[in-house]
């Protein structure tokens, strides 16, 4: 357990300097802004559409000021600071996403099973999904960017890495409290964790590389 501890205050301080460091890589738009940029990109995630599109639901009940130019830098001003939430939350749903992977091993050991050790695996699942969905949140209801680049790129997979974990995540959580009623189910539960979790750690390493 004292290495899971060790693990969780690891993640925990390194947290703060990648999230700078990589902020400024997913959002080299910010720079860009000009008189001559259209304020808003043509495509856009539906989510993105739906609450900052010209007619989206901020702009409706006035949380988001009328498009100009001086508004939309603003907008992506707070685009970046949900994105180093985004970031840092995402490092320590990280490490819980690892921690729980080691207790659900110990878990599934006959030696190692405790009604303690489970509930604490209970608890950690708990803190990963709701960070999971705090750092979903931050990235899927963030202001569009300036512009959304034709062609590959290491910010578009670690979006469709995104949506691997995403549906990995659920499955894993539709899983886990069915596996009392049918215990066959433990292997489909463990390859869904483990495809999250890699799928997960594979979005955050692809940013490190520039493509």
């Amino acid at each position: 357990m004292k290495k899971i501890y060790l693990l969780i205050v690891f993640f925990a301080s390194i947290t703060y300097t990648f999230a700078q460091n990589d902020a400024d890589s997913l959002l080299n738009d910010l720079d860009k802004t000009s008189e001559t940029t259209r304020l808003l990109p043509k495509r856009m995630l539906l989510s993105q559409r739906i609450f900052w599109g010209e007619k989206g639901l901020y702009r409706a009940v006035g949380i988001a000021p009328k498009l100009t130019l001086a508004n939309r830098e603003k907008e992506l001003k707070i685009r970046r600071n949900m994105f180093k939430i985004h970031q840092a939350v995402g490092f320590l749903t990280a490490a819980g996403m690892i921690t729980q992977g080691i207790l659900g091993s110990r878990l599934y050991n006959p030696d190692t099973y405790s009604d303690k050790l489970k509930k604490i695996h209970g608890a950690t699942a708990t803190g990963v999904n709701v960070g999971y969905i705090t750092t979903a949140l931050m990235a899927f209801t963030a202001p569009p960017p300036l512009i959304n680049r034709k062609g590959i790129s290491n910010i578009k997979v670690h979006k469709y890495l995104s949506y691997i974990h995403l549906s990995a995540m659920i499955s894993t959580n539709i899983l886990g409290p069915k596996i009392k009623e049918d215990y066959k189910l433990k292997p489909y539960h463990r390859a869904s964790a483990y495809t999250a979790v890699g799928a997960y750690l594979g979005s955050m390493i692809v940013l490190k590389f520039e493509f």
